[in-house]
């Protein structure tokens, strides 16, 4: 697994402020089928810029990051919020914009949607965050 991919999961897993339940799959399977499809993991992901920019300008600073980790602890990385940020920073402004954010996503769904059949079965979506987490 690249470097990259690795960095872009990381960055996901930093965004789950608003998903820190027991079951992060439940709470993303909006209709409960047992999938998660590529709409609802969309979905999920806009949540979870919208509960990290907390001054609604349409970036998340690390700051921003940071601050929302400490809310529902969900902070445990051994990379600062800046580090996660600067993986997919595309534009390399030091901020995290919702189509960076979105992006992020996308690539993050493809590489766990392993049959790319376009939805995650609790099994993919397992497999995944333990073979891309450090």
């Amino acid at each position: 697994m690249k470097a990259a991919a690795k960095w872009v999961l990381l960055l996901g897993m930093a965004a789950l402020p608003a998903f820190a339940a027991d079951d992060l799959f439940a709470s993303m399977d909006r209709n409960h089928d047992g999938r998660i499809t590529a709409a609802e993991h969309a979905a999920s992901a806009r949540a979870m810029f919208l509960a990290m920019h907390a001054d609604h300008d349409g970036r998340v600073t690390a700051a921003e990051m940071t601050a929302a980790q400490k809310k529902t602890g969900s902070g445990d990385s051994a990379l600062s919020s800046k580090e996660k940020i600067r993986a997919v920073d595309s534009n390399r402004d030091g901020v995290l914009s919702a189509q960076e954010h979105e992006a992020g996503s996308q690539r993050m769904f493809a590489l766990m949607d392993r049959n790319h059949d376009h939805r995650l079965t609790r099994q993919e979506f397992e497999t995944g965050h333990a073979r891309l987490l450090p």
